[in-house]
């Protein structure tokens, strides 16, 4: 049961968390420039678990848009649900959860560092600041209001 409740929480944060970048990736500027900096076709690829959720996400034509298969640069392998549910649930910060080996990463450092940048910055607004000051070593000024992100993720502006 708890297992099957930690997916699911998961499944739906993944959802949300693309939607949102891809939102920010056109109206926020910090992410904007970092994604911008991403080459064409760069791709990656989160897994939650060896049998849990996963999606693959791809800069095309200057835009993200979510791929179901083919091969991602960089490959973020969570080894456990357990593991994926405490990053994605704004318990843990994903620079924590690679510090403590919960996830099995492939693909260029550099490419990855500017995701992980992004990410960051998408978590200061999807989350609130009591947990964004517990998983981010600092809290980046907004640009825009968290209520219209999460308006315009829910949208699908």
């Amino acid at each position: 049961m708890k297992t099957l409740f930690k997916t699911k929480v998961c499944q739906a944060v993944l959802v949300f968390l693309y939607r949102a970048l891809k939102v920010l990736a056109r109206k926020e500027g910090r992410i904007k420039r970092e994604f911008e900096g991403l080459h064409e076709g760069f791709t990656v690829a989160m897994t939650l678990s060896p049998n849990g959720p996963s999606f693959m996400m791809k800069k095309e034509n200057g835009k993200l848009k979510r791929v179901r298969n083919g091969n991602a640069e960089i490959e973020i392998k969570f080894k456990s649900i357990d593991s994926a549910f405490l990053v994605f649930t704004g318990m843990m910060g994903i620079s924590r959860a690679y510090s403590e080996h919960r996830f099995q990463l492939k693909g260029d450092i550099g490419e990855t560092m500017a995701l992980v940048r992004i990410i960051d910055l998408a978590e200061s607004y999807l989350f609130p600041s009591f947990m964004n000051k517990r998983i981010l070593r600092s809290l980046p000024a907004k640009e825009r209001s968290t209520l219209s992100v999460y308006r315009m993720a829910i949208l699908g502006f």
